[in-house]
């Protein structure tokens, strides 16, 4: 039987930088990662092998960011477990010292009739179902996304730039209304109307109507919209399937448990990215934003840690740090909103910036930046950041994640020494970093109601 000393099972953003950082810490260490799919791609760029990519190729995780370690990469599945010995597929055995579950997540299914026709597709991580959602895409002019979420949203600008008459039907009031506050959930929706498709907030779809093959999205509004493909974006489920095989404590929607080490039930087995409980940072409950950037936090953690513990670590849960982009307009968020502050109960205050941000703003490139900030109005410690505008949103988005982790205040905030440039951000005089906080402590002095 074949030994490893560590076996990464998942060949994702989490199991490969897992096996990178397991590679750099324990050089010695005879590593394999063992990977079900042929091809494996990178999860953010599923949406833009719709139209913006040349092909679904070009969105491939290249095999030698693992075989540059020096781990073997293994094509094959786990099926069982007797001890510490793996049983595959192929009838191969493998045994291990330090286990890694980073088994990722499937797509959320809800129950809709006719939601197994044919031209209907869900978001996969699979490079030959992925050709297949293309090709039709490419076949078809009436396609209507289910979910206002970030990937539904990215699916529906996609199809827009094609030409295609798109439809967004979201349950919930508001477009991003899991992660961002209203006001931008109304921008996104300007965006994608103003680009050409259509948008349904607050609609519940009752079924998918026609023979073998999608015609049509009926809603319980009585309303049915012509439909030639369906994509379904609703979110998606832990892969627990092996955690449950294995014997390890998980609960069924959330992930498999883990403590702040990323360590399972079993010593000797962790799990890392998607398939992982994840914890939010401001309640300590489970969460479902589950995102590529923190799979690799954990993946690094987890490889820095598995003999013994270099990276000391105290767990502070899930921050949820996101970006997009429709159309032209980017869109952020770090921390909490204030729908969900509401919701905490939290005493709070908001700031709000509105700028350009190139100086002067008739500089080409230049877009507008709205920014709105959340402050505890008693620890006056920032809480959360919302913005939309151009490009430097996706940086500025990580600032803030940075500040927020930090516990940084309003005044140290207001006093932050910023380096500026007019080809490259806001005006020093109205950066909005610092404005917004500005804005949000005359509230506090003023004790202004929110």
């Amino acid at each position: 039987m074949e030994h490893y000393d560590v076996i990464v099972i998942g060949g994702g953003p989490a199991g490969v930088t897992c096996a990178i950082s397991a590679h750099n810490t324990y050089p010695d260490k005879k590593i394999a990662v063992i990977r079900k799919e042929q091809i494996a791609l990178i999860p953010c760029g599923i949406p833009y092998t719709l139209v913006s990519l040349d092909s679904v190729d070009a969105d491939i995780l290249p095999d030698q960011l693992i075989q540059n370690t020096g781990a073997d990469l293994i094509i094959d599945e786990v099926i069982g477990k007797d001890g510490k010995n793996l049983q595959l597929k192929s009838g191969r055995k493998l045994a291990y010292d330090k286990l890694v579950l980073a088994t990722g997540s499937t797509p959320k299914v809800p129950s809709i009739a006719g939601i197994d026709k044919t031209g209907v597709f869900t978001v996969q991580k699979d490079r030959d179902y992925l050709v297949q959602m293309r090709k039709y895409a490419q076949e078809v002019q009436n396609i209507v996304i289910i979910g206002g979420g970030y990937i539904g949203l990215e699916m529906a600008d996609e199809a827009s730039r094609a030409g295609k008459n798109v439809t967004v039907i979201e349950l919930l009031n508001h477009l991003l209304a899991m992660s961002m506050d209203t006001e931008f959930g109304e921008k996104a929706r300007e965006v994608l109307e103003t680009n050409g498709a259509r948008v349904l907030t607050g609609q519940r779809v009752k079924s998918i109507t026609g023979g073998r093959a999608v015609q049509g999205v009926a809603l319980e509004s009585g309303e049915e919209i012509p439909a030639e493909m369906v994509i379904v974006s609703v979110g998606g489920r832990p892969n627990v399937a092996l955690a449950e095989k294995f014997g390890l404590d998980y609960n069924p929607k959330h992930g498999i448990l883990v403590n702040e080490y990323m360590r399972t039930s079993d010593k000797d087995i962790f799990a890392v990215g998607d398939c992982a409980a994840k914890y939010d940072f401001f309640s300590g409950e489970f969460t479902d934003i589950r995102l590529a950037s923190t799979a690799m936090a954990e993946g690094r953690l987890v490889g820095s840690d598995l003999f013994e513990i270099k990276v000391i670590r105290q767990y502070i849960g899930v921050l949820g740090s996101f970006s997009t982009k429709l159309g032209d307009t980017a869109f952020g968020v770090s921390g909490i909103t204030e729908e969900k502050a509401k919701a905490m109960n939290l005493d709070y205050t908001v700031g709000t910036a509105v700028t350009v941000d190139r100086h002067p703003g008739k500089l080409r490139g230049a877009s507008p930046l709205h920014l709105k900030l959340i402050f505890s109005r008693y620890s006056h410690t920032l809480l959360g950041a919302q913005m939309h505008g151009g490009d430097s949103v996706g940086e500025l988005v990580n600032m803030f994640s940075v500040m927020i982790l930090n516990k940084m205040t309003d005044m140290d905030i207001d006093t932050l020494q910023i380096g500026t440039h007019p080809l490259l951000t806001a005006s020093p005089v109205a950066y909005p970093v610092i404005n917004a906080t500005v804005d949000a402590i005359k509230k506090w002095y003023q004790y202004e109601p929110v």
